[in-house]
């Protein structure tokens, strides 16, 4: 995790002899040209006060030229754009004590001991620490606010496509809805995992046989396509041509007939689609319409949906197949 700030031209910093709490490992990672890098393994008192000071003292107060001090590392800023970046080695250590959740402003600390806690923390403890009994909420640590508020760390999703840099205090809400959550690929046996475009990449270039294609727009059929079901099928792949979107048309044998429903493969907080079901047979029809269940993988045995397609068993043929014609829509 890395805390950044902005310095002037011309300044060069060096991490001073005396200061234990300067990994050595900052020797290494400081080879990034522009960046000035510390490595702490605490946020002690005298690390937090050290912390604060390189991040928001004025830069006129901040060394210049100093010498290398031996055994120690040093490195200097670029004249141009350069950051002071400080790396926590447990970046743990900016999560609430007492939720383990990441901490975001207000921070407070107890009136004095300096043991920290987030607001809605404070809120169900009563107010008293539970570290020392002391009262807690009122005083905020504006140290470690300033931390937080500065602090950068990477999606959890990086090795799916995400390189957004986002703040430590907004890692959850931004992985909540990260477009490169994974998702599993729905072929059977397969064991693909990745983002939703990554995947529907890859289905359509190992798996394009094994799905039933569509489009959106398809005049011709009046936005509808067959897809024939067999009574015992678990799930069908339907996959969009043109964007390569993957849905499943789930199938469960119930006594009074087969639930049908259609889902898609995507990160769950996506946007559904619409959706028409339509079955016939010689005296009588039925049609049904809803939204897809947005899903990241293939859940064959899964809680069934709310909304469903009945279809009794009468509609099936003596091969025990149905014909239905599916509509799927993007929501305008």
């Amino acid at each position: 995790m890395s805390i950044r700030r902005r310095i002037r031209p011309s300044v060069n910093l060096h991490g001073p002899e005396s200061t234990p709490a300067v990994s050595a490992d900052s020797s290494r990672d400081a080879q990034i040209q522009g960046e000035e890098m510390w490595t702490f393994s605490d946020l002690s008192a005298e690390n937090l006060s050290r912390a604060t000071r390189l991040l928001f003292e004025a830069p006129n107060n901040l060394p210049s030229n100093a010498g290398d001090h031996k055994g120690h590392s040093s490195t200097s800023a670029s004249r141009e754009g350069s950051n002071i970046v400080i790396t926590l080695t447990d970046p743990g250590l900016l999560d609430c004590p007492i939720c383990c959740e990441p901490l975001t402003v207000p921070v407070f600390q107890c009136d004095q001991n300096g043991h920290l806690a987030c607001s809605l923390c404070c809120t169900k403890i009563n107010n008293k620490c539970p570290f020392c009994s002391c009262p807690i909420g009122s005083n905020r640590c504006r140290a470690i606010e300033k931390i937080v508020e500065s602090s950068t760390t990477r999606c959890k999703n990086i090795k799916y496509g995400c390189n957004i840099p986002v703040t430590y205090n907004t890692k959850n809400e931004h992985e909540k809805t990260c477009v490169c959550s994974p998702c599993s690929c729905p072929y059977l046996g397969c064991k693909f995992v990745s983002s939703a475009k990554e995947l529907y990449q890859h289905f359509s270039n190992d798996h394009l046989d094994s799905a039933i294609g569509f489009l959106y727009d398809n005049f011709d059929l009046d936005y509808s396509f067959p897809i024939t079901l067999t009574k015992n099928d678990s799930f069908l792949v339907v996959r969009e041509m043109n964007s390569g979107t993957l849905f499943i048309l789930h199938n469960r044998i119930e006594v009074l007939g087969n639930v049908v429903t259609v889902s898609c493969i995507q990160p769950s907080f996506m946007e559904d689609f619409n959706y028409d079901l339509l079955v016939s047979n010689k005296e009588s029809s039925l049609k049904f319409r809803s939204l897809t269940k947005s899903t990241p993988s293939l859940q064959v045995n899964g809680s069934p949906s709310r909304s469903f397609l009945l279809i009794p068993c009468e509609f099936f043929n003596s091969c025990g197949q149905v014909k239905i014609d599916v509509s799927i829509r993007r929501k305008w």
